[in-house]
């Protein structure tokens, strides 16, 4: 198990603390860019040398979020990942460029868990991979990833390599807009111009 006692909120709160790589089932309501989904969920962490942290959520879509769950594409990108314990038991997971996921333990000793340490919550710099592992029932896995190269655990500062990662995702999937961000000043903007 990480030793850092905070190298995420799931960690730290229950729900992966006791998991030791045992998969925990959940269920989960997201809130994504093509619409709200819901359905049953599990989650694993998956410790890897030389990541603070990485950990998997998979989502399999129940049948009236199917048809929306299948607009969600696969993707790799950089994202500031937040979240957050709740005082009901829930774990809230942000990602900015994506989309926010309630999940609920279905196992009641780990919904106790979060309850007691709620409320707990952390930001920290992640590398996401959607993955669809099913079809049927539709099923993505969401792997969330923090090499040690990403985060400075000293001074707390996302790393020069993440927040290059982090401008060229934010540049693709800061919008879902076709015609880029809202507001009369949204005129765009050219990625050389960011990026070194």
């Amino acid at each position: 198990m990480i030793k850092v006692i905070a190298t995420v909120v799931l960690i730290s709160s229950g729900m992966l603390a006791r998991a030791d790589n045992d998969i925990m089932p959940c269920t989960f309501r997201a809130h994504t860019t093509v619409g709200t989904v819901s359905g049953t969920c599990e989650i694993q962490e998956l410790p890897f040398p030389g990541y603070h942290s990485r950990w998997s959520l998979t989502l399999q879509f129940d049948a009236a979020s199917t048809a929306l769950g299948s607009q969600l594409m696969t993707d790799r990108f950089a994202d500031m990942v937040r979240t957050q314990s709740i005082e009901n038991g829930t774990d809230i997971i942000v990602l900015g460029l994506w989309g926010d996921v309630e999940v609920v333990p279905a196992t009641p000793a780990f919904l106790d868990d979060i309850k007691a340490r709620a409320p707990l919550y952390e930001t920290r710099p992640n590398l996401i991979t959607i993955t669809q592992v099913n079809s049927s029932p539709l099923t993505l896995q969401l792997l969330f990833e923090e090499p040690a190269s990403y985060l400075d655990l000293e001074t707390r500062m996302p790393s020069l390599e993440w927040s290059r990662e982090y401008m060229r995702s934010y540049y693709r999937l800061g919008t879902n807009r076709p015609n880029g961000f809202s507001g009369s000043d949204s005129k765009g903007g050219s990625l050389a111009r960011i990026l070194p």
